[in-house]
Formats: C-alpha cells, structure tokens, sequence
C-alpha cells in the first residue's frame, strides 16, 4: 500500500502510521521492521520516510533486539547528506529512544560521538543542536544509569563541547548547555560519593579518574579541575541572568527603556526563567556549596545593579511632566521600574527579580550553613548582603524573605565563631562548660530579631507578614516571638476557623515558651520584658559574642520541674482540644492534632521521670535502690520507645509531606529512642561480678526483660545506622550479650548529620551514649556494693543530664503543620462475599467470615504528582472486642483519635511484617502472620485504578469467637511509583459484624 503509484498520499501517511500500532509477537515485530527499512531505504519521498522513522522507532519496542538496530539507522540519517526535515525527524526518534529505559545498552561512543559532533558544527542548525543537547540530558539525567561505553576522554570531550556550548549567543542553546553541565557535574560528585548505586565500577571509577586528570584541569585552565569548572559553570549561569536583567532594561541615549510591560507575557516568561536558573545553581549547590557562595557574592551585586538603574530613572524622570512622561512612556503602561507596590498590589518587574533573588539566596544559605562551608569571608558578604537589603527600597516588598536572609547570614557568624572556638580548645569537656551546646547560645539572639522584625511588621499593618514570621519562629524552635506573634494576631482575625487557629498556635507556643523560661529563667525574664516594651529591640552582628558570654553557663534546678511542666502539659492538651473541636472536615487537622498530642505524650513521660530523679538524692543509689526502681526504669523506657514508633508512623503516614518536615520528625523519634536506651541501662550493670547485685538482676530480670532492653538497644542502634560507626559497633556488641538472634535493618526515619540542629542533636546523643557505654564497661569485675555505688550515682547523673539536654535542644514545629488542607488517606467498604445476604455482615457460629473489600484513596487529587502503585490492608478483630447493647451506634461514629494510635502502630507494624514475608516468598500468604488465640487477621492486596479504587477478597477466621457484634479494626499502606513504603490514615470506621445462629 506504502508502495502503490495509485494511492493517495494520505492513504500512505496513514499506511506508515499504522505501522507501529501492529498487535504482534516479537518474531513477527522483527519481520514487520526489515520490511520496513527495505521500503525506508527505497525511493520514498521524504515526507513519507520521516513517517516511516517514527513508525519503525515505536516498531522497536515489541522487540528490544531491534532498538540498537534503529539506532544504528537513525545516526546514519543523521551523519550522511539527508534532507533537513529526516535529519530532524531522526533526532527526535533518537531522542524518544533514549527516553526509555531498554535503550541504555545503545547508548555507544558511537552515539556520544555523533552528538558531539552535532553541538560543536556551527554549520549545523541551531534547532538540530539544542534537540542534540536534549538527548544528551536524558543521557546523563539518569535514564541511562550505567555508561560502560564511556571512557574519560569521551567524558572529557562531553564537558569541553557542552561548556563551549554554554557560552554562545543563542539563548535556547546555552540554556540547554548550562543545564546539561549541572547535570554532569553533580552526576559525576554523587557517583564519587558512593550515592549512584545503579552506576558501574566503571563509571565510578572514571569520575574519580576525571576529579583530579590533567584534561579536567585544562578544561578549568586552571587548579583543581572540577572545582575551578563548577565556579566557571556557576559565573557562567550568573552571567546568564544578568543578561537578561540587561535584556530587560536597557539604555539608549542616558534613557532607561523597557523592553516589555508589567503583565505582558515577556515579562512573566523572563521571572520564570530566572527562576530557572537560579533553580540550577541550587541544585549544583547541592553537591558543591562553593557555587552557592559564587552565587551569594553576586547576587547583591545584581540586586544593587537593579537598585541604582532604579535610582537614575527616578532621576531622569522627576523633572517630567506628566504629560511628556505619558507621551514618552505610554499612558498607564507600567514599567519594570514602575511603583514597587501600587494601589492595585501589582508589584513591579524589578521587585519579582529581587523576590526570585532572595528566595535561592536563602536556601542557598540553608544549603551552606548545613554544610559547615561557612568561614570568615562568607560572613562578611552575608552581613552586607543582609544590611544592604534591610535598608533597600525593595524591602517593603520583600520584607519576610529579608527577615530569612538576615537570620540565615546572623546564624553563620553564630556556626562561625563558634567553630573558631572549638578549634582554639579541642577539649570537648571544656567547650561544653564554657559555652555549652551551640543550640544554646545563638537562640537568645535569634528570638530579639524575630521580636523586632515582628514590631515592625506590626506597626505596618502588616499582618501576612507577621504571620509568616509566626510560622518561621515555630519551624525554628522561637517560642517566645511566636506566642507574641499570634497572641496580637489573634484579636485581629474575623473567621471563625482563623480564630481556632491562632489560638491553639497560641496554647502551643506559651507552653513551649514556658520550657524555656524554665531553663533559661534569666534569658527569658529578658526577653519577657522585651515583650512588654512597645519600641524595636535593634541588635546588630556585632552582638554575637555578647550574647554568648550572657547566657550560657545558665542552669535551672530540674528538681521543680514536675509541677511546672504539668501546666505545660495541660496547654499542650489544650491546643489540641481547640483544633478538635473546630469543627473542620474529616481529614483536616488530622497531622496538627496528632504532632500535638505526640508532644504531650513526650511531656507525660518527662514528668514522671523528672518525678523519680527529684524523689531521691542520687547518692542513696544503691542495689536495694536499683531493685525498686529498675521496672520503673524499664517501663518509662518501653514508653518511649513506643513513642519513637509514633513519630516514625506520623512521618510515613502523609505522602505529601516534604524533607524538611520527615526529617524533622525523624530527629525527635531518634530522640526519643536514645532517652529510652539511656532509662533502660541507667541502673542496669549486666557485667558487675557483685553477687549482691546478681541477685537483684535475677529478681527483676527474666527472659522478656532482657528481650525488652535488647529491642530497645537495637531500635536504637537501626536509627543510627552510618552516622557513627564506632558507636554503632559498640552498640551492636552490647546488644547480643541480651540477645544474640537479633535481626538488624535500617530503620526508615534516620537522622542525617548535617544541619546545626541536627549535628548539635547528635552531639548530646554521643555523649550520652558513650556515657551509658562507658558506665557497663566500668562495671566490669565489680564485687562489691561500695565500688558499685558510684555507678548508680553516675547512671542516675547521666540520665538527668540527658533529659536536660534533650530539653534544650529546640523542639521544632516541622514545615508540614502550616500545611492546612485534607490529608491524603484511605476509606475501606465491606461486603459479604455472600451473595445472598451482601450488605448483611453476619456469620454462623463457627464458621469464617468471607469478605469482598473496596479501597478508597482519599484526597490524593490534592497531589498530582503522588501516584501509588499499589495498596496493602490488615484488618483484625479481637474476642475481647465483643461490643455491648448499645455501642454499635457509637462505634460506628469513632473516626482517627491520635491521642489514641496504639493500634493503628500496632496493625501498621503487622502490616510491614506480611509485606516484608510476602516480598521474601515466604509462606505466609493465608493470612497467618499476626493470627492467635485472642486475634483473628486477614490481609489484602490491592492494585488502585486511575480513580484510586481497589477491590480485593479476604477470609477472616472468626470461627472461634462467641456471639456478637465486633468492629473490625483495619489499617492500610501503600507503595508509591517510587517504590516507597507509605501509611495510608483510616477516614472512614471499621466495619461491624455479628456471629449469630441462623
């Protein structure tokens, strides 16, 4: 048909679309391609050839063997003479290709070549290169993880000609480039980290090689040769978009013209690609924080650049009339040097740079300051920066994100000189006496900034504003300038639903505020009086020695906690009673109420445990003392570790939750676990040779105790997992002198050691730890009661300083909580499987109950970018859950409590038990795994469609349960297309059954 004198062009177009549509086998996906490249490589016209590529590249996919077959035949199309429309058509293919995953074996020198080839012809259209610079994105983007064709001049040749290509004249071209060069560069530094695991040994080896080679350093004309190209690649972007502020702004004859309005299209269109490629030097930044300090150093001078062409059209145009200023300009044409904030709230053209500038320079600054690459110099500049812009005319319009920027740069000269002091006195011991943890000394100043910025905002009017630096003191642990921010917000709001909550923010940050003042009594009196005063509060850079030398060293008795922290707790419960009772739909408020009550939870604890350490006097710590109080002990640290597993539940249970918060909640589980282990051994010496002290430990401790502290120890030991391998060791050999069967795995909510929080955080856990560690190592051959007194004083001593400064560290409102709007959840309905009786959930006296299950996915719309793969669901009933006459109704009617989670942990844990047996076909598929005498289980799988409905069918054996009504307890996860694990929180009730004779 393709070949027929007599047929009609359209016929055949549509013939050779056909093509690829084929239903077929491979072998016959095989015959139908050699056909078709005998007719490609006839006399077709070309039009029909170009259809004829695209149909022979969608041909390929029935059968893989081909597609290095048609690579080989696109780059002939694209080597030789062909027509433009076929060279086109065949890099498009060849793009297409390469985008899918079965292509990655194709991807030779032989194609790396032609590419390069192509990018570097100046004769070769400039449409052809940039479809070239694609498909070399895609390359290194990872579709094609593992290159073992590439060697380090091909890598070499990559980097010189797309580097070339990034500095020519055409916009789409070098914009191409310069993303392709980030691509590379931070491909090549994870790969040398050990991060690409897909990657060969190869290719590891070869960016290794590449770091330090002699080509790599001519490519940077100079120094160590990646470095000096990530700094020629960051300038390079800079240079980027200062070329478009020049094209935006230009100067004809001393006159400031713009090139585009306010609201046109171009203007919009130029933001977005600043966005852009500010966007590219973060993600370098990344990987290599000196192109976040390039990027910091310039980006004031484009800033001022904007400030003084601002200046001059003032200038110039103060002495215009209005009518030669709407002659010369246009009547009611804005302009990029317009009002920076007019009547309308339209803001000008240089304020969204400035806006877009401030913004990465913060998190480039969040990015750095976690790094430690923070020194001397880079303060400097930051101070300017942040001085420079508090007295900008821009910052009335950009006031919060200069807020950031001045609290981020005073954060790096706190990182800053307190390293200079730790490197002057390596003695650990004495750092900490004198200064204490780091935590400790940059909050005072942190919250007088906060306080003054909110004064200010607040005489302004400027409401939004000051909210925004309430939710930044929450996230940041400034509980005093947050409880001040929302206690003048509060009268000022006229929605209910606002009113509900502001004020629980308010109950949440007195309460937090009051943990401070207690241990901080003088530093919070001052900030107290601070509070009252109705004039700024202005402190400078300058103040960060001042303030270090003011309050450290400062230490409240925690024997008066108990009372007082009861009054916290109270508030706490309060906040959470207010979000409650607000009356929001299902769904709303459901992380806010849980993050709460898991905090009360946590003060619940820390008064009982503050209760025992105040009742006695530590040297009365002795082995009859032990004996009293080691299941006390044991159960405060069973209840935090318990409580570590809520956390872990609450971070996995919100698909859309973002790093910052997950990582956030993470720290507060690890803190949790390594309260527990530290309560578990205080009075615990399992090596002590005291027979005294043997025959205590044999009254108070069996079998399940010893399992009990050895899931304790290795909970612990799974969080920490690469962060100190020294101490982990240590951990995991004193954890099989408990229990030698014990399983490792890496727990899911790890802590990372990088940001101040969390290396301050780590850096009270190590000390704890070791102190835990080297106490049982110190009990070693004693034999009697007056060499083991001293331990339990030591014990008793370490877990106090622990508690304390598990309290100082700030406790922190994760991002996440701001982030008001339904969660993503799941609704289970359930059917009889009879079909006789379908909506009838009822059996006979032993006998099974059978069920058909649908699934609901709730909300996920909310998130287009979250799709699960697939849903898993346990439900479980117990005999002991018989409802009475009456509690059917109020059952049905029972939704998610979070203060009440402990089954939900419990079915969650059962769940992640069946999925791990399942994965590892284990025999375990007759819903066995959770099944005993006081609980029956069934799970389901199930596989959501495009409107997140799944339908499944279990078998619940309640055949040994007597008669009456049951609700069945249920809980869901999923697997996102990435292949994480994720809760999935119950919206709906669990369905009730009824065992009755016929």
């Amino acid at each position: 048909m393709i070949c027929a004198l007599r047929m009609s062009s359209k016929v055949k177009f549509a013939a050779a679309h056909a093509f690829s549509k084929m239903q077929c086998s491979a072998s016959v996906a095989s015959r139908a391609y050699k056909a078709g490249k005998q007719l490609l490589l006839g006399s077709l016209q070309d039009e029909l050839k170009a259809e004829m590529l695209s149909s022979l590249s969608k041909l390929t996919f029935k059968s893989t063997t081909l597609i290095a077959q048609q690579v080989d035949l696109l780059l002939s199309f694209v080597s030789h003479g062909s027509a433009s429309l076929l060279k086109a058509r065949a890099l498009k293919c060849l793009s297409f290709l390469i985008g899918s995953s079965a292509c990655s074996v194709s991807v030779n020198r032989k194609v790396l070549s032609m590419l390069i080839r192509i990018i570097d012809d100046d004769d070769i259209p400039v449409d052809f290169q940039c479809e070239a610079l694609r498909i070399l994105c895609k390359i290194f983007h990872g579709t094609c993880p593992d290159m073992p064709h590439m060697d380090l001049p091909d890598l070499f040749n990559v980097v010189l000609t797309v580097k070339n290509a990034a500095q020519t004249s055409d916009k789409a071209k070098r914009g191409l480039a310069l993303c392709l060069l980030v691509d590379i560069l931070c491909r090549i530094k994870r790969t040398r980290k050990g991060h690409g695991s897909l990657s060969s040994e190869m290719w590891h080896a070869i960016c290794s090689e590449f770091h330090g080679s002699p080509e790599a350093t001519v490519l940077a004309s100079c120094g160590d040769g990646l470095s000096n190209i990530v700094c020629q690649v960051t300038s390079l972007i800079i240079y980027h978009i200062s070329s478009l502020i020049k094209q935006t702004t230009v100067e004809s004859d001393g006159e400031v013209i713009h090139t585009g309005n306010l609201t046109s299209v171009g203007s919009l269109s130029e933001v977005k690609e600043c966005k852009s490629f500010l966007s590219l030097i973060l993600h370098l930044a990344e990987e290599y924080p000196s192109a976040g300090l390039i990027a910091l150093d310039r980006i004031r001078y484009l800033i001022q650049t904007l400030d003084s062409t601002y200046d001059k059209f003032n200038m110039e145009n103060s002495s215009t009339s209005g009518e030669v200023f709407k002659a010369k300009w246009g009547a009611g044409k804005p302009c990029v040097f317009g009002p920076l904030e007019s009547d309308s709230m339209q803001i000008s053209f240089a304020s969204k740079l400035v806006l877009c500038m401030l913004r990465f320079a913060n998190a480039c600054l969040n990015l750095v300051n976690e790094s430690g690459a923070v020194n001397r110099e880079v303060c400097e500049t930051l101070k300017h920066l942040a001085e420079y812009m508090q007295k900008s005319r821009f910052y009335d319009c950009n006031s919060f994100e200069i807020f950031c920027l001045s609290m981020h740069a005073y954060l790096a000269c706190c990182c800053c000189r307190m390293t200079s002091v730790n490197q002057q006195d390596s003695d650990h011991s004495k750092v900490g006496a004198n200064l204490g943890f780091f935590h400790n000394v940059f909050w005072v100043g942190m919250e007088w900034r906060t306080l003054e910025f909110t004064k200010n905002m607040l005489q302004k009017r400027n409401y939004w504003a000051a909210y925004r630096v309430g939710k930044y003191s929450c996230c940041e642990g400034l509980w005093f300038a947050a409880a001040f921010t929302f206690r003048k917000l509060t009268g000022g709001v006229q929605s209910d639903s606002s009113r509900c909550w502001l004020k629980s923010l308010l109950l949440l940050a007195g309460g937090e505020s009051e943990i401070k003042l207690l241990l901080f009594p003088k530093a919070g009196v001052e900030l107290i009086s601070g509070l009252q005063t109705e004039g700024n509060c202005e402190r400078s850079f300058t103040c960060v020695e001042e303030e270090m030398s003011r309050h450290v060293g400062e230490k409240a008795d925690l024997h008066d906690f108990e009372g007082k922290l009861a009054r916290v707790y109270s508030r706490i419960c309060s906040a959470e009673e207010t979000l409650a009772a607000s009356g929001a739909s299902v769904g709303v408020y459901y992380f806010h109420r849980w993050f709460i009550s898991l905090r009360a939870k946590f003060l619940e604890i820390l008064m009982d445990m503050l209760g025992l350490l105040s009742s006695h006097k530590f040297t009365e710590a002795n082995p009859a003392f032990a004996q009293n109080k080691n299941p006390l002990m044991l159960s405060f640290a069973l209840r935090l570790n318990k409580l570590a597993k809520d956390y872990d539940l609450l971070a996995t249970s919100f698909l859309d939750i973002d790093f910052w918060s997950y990582r956030s909640i993470s720290r507060l589980a690890l803190s949790c676990s390594i309260l527990a282990f530290c309560s578990a051994f205080a009075l615990h010496f399992s090596n002590t040779d005291s027979a005294l002290y043997k025959n205590v430990l044999s009254c108070g401790l069996g079998n399940s105790e010893k399992f009990l502290k050895a899931v304790i120890i290795k909970d612990m030991v799974e969080r920490l997992w690469d962060m100190d391998s020294k101490i982990t060791m240590q951990l995991q050999q004193f954890m099989t002198s408990f229990w030698e069967d014990m399983d490792l795995f890496q727990s899911r909510t790890r802590v990372k050691s990088s940001g101040h929080i969390e290396r301050a955080s780590l850096e009270v856990f190590e000390i704890a730890i070791s102190g835990v560690l080297q106490n049982q190592k110190d009990s070693r051959g004693v034999k009697d009661e007056e060499d083991l007194q001293p331990l339990f004083v030591r014990g008793l001593q370490l877990l106090s300083d622990m508690t304390r400064n598990l309290m100082e560290i700030p406790f922190q409102v994760p991002k996440y909580f701001f982030s008001v709007r339904p969660c993503i959840g799941a609704e289970l309905f359930v059917f009889n499987a009879d079909s006789r009786s379908k909506h009838d959930l009822s059996v006979s006296p032993g006998f099974q109950l059978s069920l058909n299950l649908c699934i609901q996915l709730k909300n996920a719309m909310i998130e287009p970018h979250v799709q699960v793969a697939k849903m898993h669901c346990v439900l479980a009933v117990r005999p002991s859950n018989r409802l009475s006459i009456g509690g059917k109704e109020r059952q049905m009617q029972c939704g998610f409590h979070p203060r009440k989670t402990d089954e939900m942990v419990e079915l969650n844990e059962m769940l992640l038990l069946y999925i791990k047996a399942e994965t590892s076909k284990a025999d375990m598929m007759n819903s066995e795994v959770g099944n005993g005498v006081d609980l029956a289980t069934a799970y389901a799988c199930f596989e959501p469609n495009e409107k997140g409905q799944g339908f499944s069918s279990c078998l619940l054996n309640v055949s040994a349960f007597p008669e009456g009504s049951y609700q069945i307890k249920w809980h869901s996860c999923c697997i996102d297309n990435s292949g994480s694990h994720w809760s999935l929180l119950p919206l709906n009730a669990g369905a009730i059954f009824t065992i009755r004779k016929p």
